[in-house]
């Protein structure tokens, strides 16, 4: 599988190791690494305690700004009125997204996000260390209507750059699981102060009966920001589409 935008992720994980920089923090924590059991990923943010590492502890999803200078997906599916469809596991025609799950990660369970594919939440080393708890969520939808998927991809960093306070560290197009792509990295402002650590995946393809999005946000406090990308990263060289 090629991965041409992987180079962004490294980046991400690099400023995070810097101690000059120390934009995401997390120098001196344990390195996690994939292991080969199978999960679906997924997207969101989250403010609340990781309590213990076998119980997955509630996502409050972070809602995208209403507004903002930079054109969003959003915006773009409401102009065109394109209808859009929630995909999740077991859909009829729905497609297959499967990752191998990084290691001091665990799936979100019940507490994953109704809108969600799926989600998995930090449970290794330093996770109760912290009242945020590092994620990765996922959304796939399916478009119906005068779609064009350039334009897509050409909007996918929109939402992220509209956060607040956003700073990029890396964003670039490329392939991910054979599919066009965009990937952006970079921290924002936290309400309450504080930096979040982010990184956003975002992945068009078609299927049998229309045109689909699959976006993977991965979110934490800047102190878990090297685990999140190291994480992300494993995501990303697994990910697998299938119908």
């Amino acid at each position: 599988m090629q991965i041409s935008h992987r180079p962004v992720i490294a980046v991400a994980a690099a400023v995070c190791l810097s101690i000059t920089l120390g934009a995401c923090g997390g120098g001196d924590k344990d390195k996690s690494s994939s292991s080969s059991s199978s999960s679906s990923s997924s997207s969101s943010s989250s403010s609340s305690a990781s309590s213990s590492a076998k119980a997955a502890p509630k996502l409050k999803p972070r809602k995208a700004e209403e507004s903002g200078t930079n054109p969003t997906i959003a915006d773009y599916i409401k102009e065109e009125k394109i209808q859009e469809t929630s995909i999740h596991p077991g859909d009829p025609g729905a497609p297959a997204v499967d990752i191998d799950r990084p290691t001091g990660w665990d799936s979100a369970g019940e507490d994953t996000p109704d809108y969600a594919y799926g989600a998995l939440v930090y449970t290794g080393p330093g996770a109760q260390s912290t009242d945020y708890t590092a994620n990765i969520v996922a959304l796939v939808s399916r478009l119906d209507g005068p779609v064009d998927p350039d334009k897509l991809l050409k909007l996918a960093g929109g939402e992220v750059k509209n956060l607040p306070g956003f700073e990029s560290v890396g964003e670039e197009p490329g392939t991910s699981a054979g599919f066009p792509a965009f990937r952006i990295a970079g921290t924002y402002n936290l309400k309450g102060g504080g930096k979040a650590a982010f990184g956003q995946e975002t992945v068009v393809f078609k299927g049998p009966d229309g045109l689909y999005v699959l976006q993977i946000n991965a979110t934490s406090d800047e102190s878990q920001g090297h685990e999140l990308f190291e994480a992300l990263d494993a995501v990303d060289k697994s990910l697998k589409i299938t119908f």
